[in-house]
């Protein structure tokens, strides 16, 4: 179970690309790449009326 053994962030990052206005929904649309050794690694991007704002990469420390 999660609560056993929580998956630890080694790193992230946020590059904001512009503004966003906030006034609707954001898209947030993520893909795992690459997993394997107890670590895995995100990236993602943000997306509002079909705009970029936002890319986002993540570093986990997954144990089992």
């Amino acid at each position: 179970p999660w609560d056993a053994h929580p998956p630890a962030s080694l790193d992230h990052t946020l590059w904001l690309h512009r503004v966003p206005a906030l006034s609707d929904w954001i898209l947030y649309d993520c893909h795992s790449p690459a997993a394997s050794a107890g670590r895995g690694l995100v990236f993602g991007g943000l997306y509002e009326a079909g705009q970029r704002v936002a890319t986002v990469a993540q570093e986990a420390l997954i144990e089992s």
